[in-house]
């Protein structure tokens, strides 16, 4: 009799033990915050402990990027991904970096500038053991259960940029830096094989701001780009009544059009968006 006691609490035991397993591997999430730095941009991608920062905002926002990792705790960085040389997407890092001293790997589309700035940036990744690598079109980088594209890594012109595209489980967020009309035609070129092929993603970040672009609305790429991956939501990273009227009226009504579900900095705050592989749901600090 107590032999069967014995073998009954053992099953028992293993049964709570596979239980405790498989709730915590269904706890696991990827979590996207699109930090508010004004006008400019700024994400941080976690998924099951692992870290991606995608750039920096301006100088101005070092205070805010250092700020979101130190009330996380972030001292490691996996991935830093710079999705171009513009001060309002790399400036804030200068200052973000002195709390996350440990960087696994920089990604960059170029690591040539004549900034001063830039000079100051590559000092403090030196600082921190790291310097910028440019990746390959195609490489895969794990975060965690995640995977990190690379989708594009032109620097023809000013704009183009690093552009990422991270997968975790059925969900997929569309990083696009500043990219504008070439860069726009060139992954949509890459997944729009057909006239009416689609590559689904469920967040797409709105290329530079929201701009409209230099092109007309009959034959702008952002319409096609909005087509062929049909995001069920737009971030769009922006200053509050910045100078340059981003986002533009032309890209919204587009967005309305496309029936995307839009959040921006400017209105929402941080955005944070969750994943758990299946559903997606987002919070803002407004």
């Amino acid at each position: 009799m107590k032999k069967r006691v014995l073998a009954c609490i053992c099953i028992l035991a293993i049964i709570v033990v596979l239980c405790a397993c498989s709730t915590n591997k269904n706890d696991s999430i990827l979590s996207v915050e699109f930090i508010d730095v004004g006008q400019g941009d700024s994400a941080l991608v976690e998924c099951d402990g692992h870290y991606m920062l995608i750039d920096g905002g301006d100088v101005q926002a070092g205070d805010k990027v250092y700020q979101v990792l130190e009330e996380k705790g972030i001292q490691k960085l996996d991935i830093l991904a710079i999705s171009h040389l513009h001060e309002d997407h790399y400036g804030g890092l200068i200052k973000a970096l002195t709390y996350a001293s440990s960087i696994e790997k920089t990604i960059c589309n170029s690591k040539e500038s004549n900034s001063d700035r830039f000079v100051s940036l590559e000092q403090q990744l030196s600082i921190n053991d790291s310097e910028i690598e440019i990746p390959k079109e195609g490489d895969i980088y794990k975060l965690g259960g995640a995977n990190v594209e690379v989708i594009d890594v032109s620097s023809d012109e000013p704009n183009d940029s690093l552009v990422l595209l991270v997968t975790y489980g059925d969900t997929r967020f569309l990083f696009t830096g500043d990219i504008q009309y070439s860069g726009q035609k060139r992954i949509i070129e890459k997944y729009a094989k057909g006239s009416n092929s689609t590559f689904k993603v469920d967040v797409l970040k709105m290329p530079h701001h929201g701009s409209w672009g230099p092109v007309g609305a009959n034959d702008n790429d952002l319409n096609r780009l909005i087509n062929t991956f049909e995001p069920e939501y737009a971030v769009i990273s922006v200053g509050d009544g910045n100078r340059y009227g981003h986002p533009h009226r032309e890209t919204l009504d587009l967005l309305e059009q496309a029936q995307v579900k839009v959040y921006r900095t400017d209105k929402d705050g941080d955005i944070i968006v969750r994943s758990d592989g299946k559903t997606i749901n987002f919070e803002t600090s407004k």
